[in-house]
């Protein structure tokens, strides 16, 4: 998925209000964590995961794990990513 700066600029605003919802620590990415990963963004659409400093992965190879399973990372601030995959079924969807 190709997205403009502005298509970015307009998730991340969208974004800063939503608390992070999944922190990955010492497990690591998980079949559970990224499941959980998929159901909260068929509802939502958008969403923040924290890396602690404890996770096994790094920050690239979760990115990498993440995009295999079709979520789009729009941003990396520090040990934050800005997650975003598209529903086209929710009622109140994000117009990009």
């Amino acid at each position: 998925m190709n997205l403009t700066g502005k298509q970015k600029a307009n998730l991340r605003r969208l974004a800063n209000d939503k608390p992070i919802m999944f922190q990955i620590g010492q497990s690591g990415l998980t079949e559970i964590i990224i499941n959980n990963i998929l159901d909260y963004l068929k509802k939502h659409e958008i969403g923040r995961i924290s890396v602690l400093k404890s996770a096994p992965e790094e920050i690239n190879e979760i990115i990498r794990v993440l995009g295999e399973n079709g979520i789009y990372v729009i941003y990396r601030i520090g040990r934050v990513l800005l997650l975003y995959k598209e529903n086209k079924e929710l009622k109140n969807r994000i117009i990009i």
